[in-house]
């Protein structure tokens, strides 16, 4: 059986597919939505027509990233055969993360999405959240709340920051 992480263009063509669905109803809805950084107006504003853009790049980008590490552990190891499974879920996990994230600023419940952000870099202590698939979940999840720019920022920061932590974490218990 042929995977679908083997068809590169299946990926973010379906991403793209899905922006294209969101921004039509955005369209049809009032109008396409520009968010200004720090939701201030005086500041630079992103339309969320750069999602056609920028979410169907985000996926190549990480299905190629994925496609190279699978070809490294496929070398390196010889039990495979979870492989997909744990980037489906590691996906899925994510999205329902970004999710739930935008539902709560939906709900004006920021006094709560405050903390809940901040999930992954508590998370980052004991395991790597600072692989890709995580990004493109978190970021597919916030897409019908905050458009294909924002949700790509605020998850490569926290992808820096998980990286960071987990690394350091993983030196000292190296050392000890």
């Amino acid at each position: 059986m042929k995977s679908i992480m083997n068809n590169k263009i299946l990926i973010p063509l379906g991403a793209f597919i899905l922006t294209s669905v969101f921004i039509l109803w955005e369209y049809f809805n009032g109008g396409v939505v520009t968010h200004h950084l720090l939701a201030r107006e005086d500041l630079p504003g992103l339309s969320n027509w750069w999602g056609l853009l920028t979410i169907p790049l985000l996926s190549w980008l990480v299905i190629s990233i994925i496609d190279k590490r699978r070809d490294k552990k496929i070398k390196s190891e010889s039990n495979f055969e979870d492989y997909e499974t744990r980037i489906l879920k590691r996906f899925l996990a994510a999205l329902l993360f970004g999710i739930i994230a935008s539902l709560l600023w939906e709900f004006n419940l920021e006094n709560i999405l405050q903390f809940y952000i901040l999930f992954p870099i508590l998370i980052s202590f004991f395991k790597p959240v600072h692989i890709p698939e995580y990004l493109l979940g978190f970021v597919i999840g916030m897409l019908f709340t905050f458009g294909g720019i924002l949700p790509i920022i605020i998850g490569i920061v926290l992808l820096i920051l998980c990286f960071v932590i987990n690394k350091v974490v993983q030196s000292l218990k190296n050392l000890f």
